[in-house]
């Protein structure tokens, strides 16, 4: 009979993964069988998978321009862009077609053997697996709100913890890092269980491809682990009758702790306190010589695996400050209520240790409950920084300590396991299986309690399919080294949203990069102020720089000079040769001033839009081409429709400071500034090409993004100034 049961198992979880699969990513299989793209439902998500689809200098860059070096975890976002170059999909539907059940399989999966690598039998690991997956909130728990109501002044759930089960369709950089949370652990225990360089080498490479995938889940598996092997040392200290050198190292323990969370709170958060308890941890784990290799093993693996983001970090010189303080504390009757069941199991399964006989696989899941309670309410780094989630990533202990319940001996607590725990979860696993799959009737949700899925696929909106075939299309035409002109982002996360489809599908990279995870700020502004010398009007809001850049440009070229008829020349210096937007509330706006600035559309239909700059020569203004830059020399490619002196007004950021000298040929020209921002030159071109060049002041960051230090630009025949400036300051320039 349990040879019979046994042949079975693998059937078993293989119709469980397909269930969760048809389940959680059903619909977009669904829609696509009958024509409808989807792409995933959580819009910021659809935006953030284009990190790696455009390539710069920096190993790491960000998903508009592929420029800005970052201190993004890139490893999940760049797979779904080789998963879409792979299969020539877009970038959106990789994510929502594969990359979604590929997260549900990774999870339940490495949920599943990694049970098995600590000693859960076939049962427990496959309860494990289902609960980290598909469980939520603790059934029936929100009668018991009103209950404590007047001790925790809750009326109901907050609905801050969001676990897998909800999520999972979002198919973010998160849902890729829960995939290692309990593969990097079992094999760190495997390693310290059965010992040699190999497996201690595989255990620190998973702990550096946690740092690639996700910072908050590889802070929490980090510390995870640091703590582990200190309670691992400690428990074999007190099981080989040497209770007072375990008693010092908890002292030990104790003092570091402390001792970081002091240093903490004065410093906030920084990756060296991170680094120094990791660190400390280990030494109050050595034991030996044996352990000494383990612990260099380990750690020299992790670093490795870790370097290229890491050393990406430390080259842009990242600090603490760089996370956004986000102050988010999680009530704590919330977090009972949430898992109680959970913890039912937990209690059980650790009163059941004499009998269980799984103490070292116990020591190893007290770890990781110890470390997600104490990051998410302990504070003990300064965070300020999303803690909630480090409390949401504890559905992996107590999944995992939850299908320990199977394995309790006969007793009373496996009966209060069995008929009492394992029912309630069980519910709760089909309520939010139901719920994820349809509608959840409203007498269910109000008996049982309510449960919303977060990751359900949504269908591209109406018109979006013509517009990306077409700029596919002409982008695909462009020439090497193009940009592409979307609009800066304001009514966060829809304008990303909606430039992620567009970029998702040009083969041009954006100027504007994405504002998210760049260090570079004034860089940033750079790119923002030529969008807005061409659209002043647009309403810039920058959720996270909380810039709002073209009411800060100014709509002058120079003070007391104003651009009678603005040309695009300013485009040309970078390579822009198309305008593309979607269904933005300003696209009114845009497509009116696009027209005045002599753009020809290309595609207008169901609220998308494409236009095209295209020169217009004029035997009174000078045609910039596409600029180049070799340190320090901005190079300005011109053709001069007749000979003759012409004036050329620059204007930009600081752009009198940033430009030292400019030159024609040998010849060193003298600009007159025009206030910080603007300077003017006369030069006398010859008929037909040449060229100006600009020795900008020496700057690092030039290695990696190409140097826009010019927001307009005008070269016009001295004689006809007027016919395209106004100003008083127009008089004084010709004198």
């Amino acid at each position: 009979m349990q040879a019979n049961r046994d042949a079975h198992h693998p059937a078993l979880v293989l119709v469980f993964l397909f269930v969760f699969i048809s389940v959680f990513a059903g619909r977009q299989f669904l829609d696509l069988w009958h024509g409808q793209v989807d792409t995933v439902g959580q819009t910021e998500s659809v935006s953030l998978s284009l990190y790696g689809r455009f390539h710069g200098v920096a190993l790491v860059t960000d998903a508009y321009s592929g420029e800005f070096p970052t201190f993004y975890n890139f490893l999940s976002d760049w797979l779904i862009n080789l998963l879409a170059w792979a299969t020539g999909l877009p970038t959106y539907s990789a994510q929502a077609l594969i990359y979604v059940p590929f997260l549900i399989a990774f999870i339940f999966l490495g949920t599943y053997w990694s049970v098995r690598a600590v000693g859960g039998d076939r049962g427990a690991a496959l309860l494990s697996a289902i609960l980290a997956l598909a469980s939520a909130e603790t059934p029936f728990v929100h009668y018991l709100y009103t209950l404590l109501e007047p001790f925790s002044g809750l009326q109901a759930s907050t609905k801050t913890l969001i676990p897998p089960a909800q999520a999972i369709g979002i198919a973010s950089s998160q849902g890729f890092g829960w995939g290692w949370f309990l593969p990097s652990l079992a094999a760190l225990y495997r390693a310290r269980r059965q010992g040699g360089v190999l497996l201690a080498l595989f255990a620190g490479a998973l702990l550096g491809v946690c740092c690639l995938a996700h910072t908050l889940t590889f802070l929490q598996v980090a510390t995870t682990a640091s703590v582990y092997v200190v309670f691992d040392t400690i428990a074999v200290r007190i099981r080989d009758g040497r209770p007072i050198d375990a008693l010092l190292r908890v002292a030990a323990m104790l003092v570091l702790t402390t001792g970081i969370a002091l240093v903490s709170r004065r410093t906030g958060v920084s990756m060296v306190n991170f680094a120094v308890y990791w660190s400390f941890c280990f030494v109050i784990s050595l034991t030996d010589l044996r352990s000494l290799r383990f612990a260099a093993v380990y750690g020299s693996a992790a670093l490795v695996v870790a370097s290229p983001y890491l050393l990406q970090v430390w080259q842009l010189g990242l600090q603490g400050s760089a996370f956004q303080s986000y102050d988010s504390p999680l009530p704590k009757t919330e977090f009972v209520l949430f898992y109680l069941a959970y913890i039912l199991c937990a209690l059980l399964v650790f009163l059941s240790a004499p009998r269980l006989k799984r103490s070292d696989a116990l020591i190893w899941i007290a770890a990781m409950l110890v470390v997600s309670i104490a990051m998410g309410y302990g504070k003990i780094f300064g965070f300020q920084n999303h803690e909630y989630r480090f409390l949401t990533n504890a559905i992996f202990p107590f999944a995992v300590v939850s299908g320990f319940i199977l394995m309790i001996p006969p007793s009373t607590n496996r009966r209060i396991a069995i008929f009492a725990a394992l029912p309630l979860l069980m519910l709760g696993v089909l309520r939010n299986q139901w719920a994820t799959a349809g509608a959840l009737p409203d007498s269910v949700g109000r008996s049982v309690g309510t449960f919303t899925y977060l990751g359900r696929a949504i269908p591209l909106p109406e018109g979006a399919s013509a517009l990306l075939d077409r700029l596919r299309t002409h982008t695909a035409e462009s020439p090497e080294g193009s940009r592409l002109l979307v609009p800066p982002e304001y009514e966060y996360p829809q304008q990303a949203y909606r430039n992620g489809l567009l970029l998702a599908v040009s083969r041009s990279p954006s100027l504007i990069p994405d504002p998210r995870y760049i260090m570079w700020r004034d860089l940033y502004a750079d790119r923002v102020a030529v969008f807005c010398s061409l659209f002043p009007a647009y309403r810039h809001t920058d959720a996270h720089t909380s810039l709002r850049l073209c009411s800060e440009t100014q709509r002058e070229i120079a003070p007391n000079l104003i651009l009678t008829n603005t040309g695009l020349d300013v485009l040309s210096l970078y390579k822009v040769n198309l305008l593309a937007s979607f269904r933005g509330p300003q696209d009114s706006y845009l497509a009116e001033r696009a027209a005045a600035l002599g753009m020809t559309p290309i595609f207008q239909a169901d609220g998308g839009m494409l236009w095209q700059g295209v020169p217009n020569p004029d035997p009174d203004l000078l045609y910039f081409g596409a600029a180049s830059y070799t340190t320090p020399f901005l190079s300005l490619p011109i053709v001069a429709p007749q000979a003759g002196p012409y004036l050329v007004l620059l204007a930009g950021r600081s752009i009198t400071r940033r430009v030292q000298r400019i030159q024609h040929g040998s010849a060193i020209l003298k600009p007159r500034p025009l206030g910080d921002d603007a300077l003017a030159i006369t030069v006398d071109f010859d008929a037909g090409a040449s060229q100006i060049a600009l020795a900008l002041t020496p700057d690092p960051r030039f290695r990696f993004v190409f140097p826009t230090p010019i927001r307009q630009i005008i070269g016009v025949r001295r004689q006809v100034a007027a016919k395209f400036l106004a100003g008083p300051q127009l008089e004084e320039l010709l004198r």
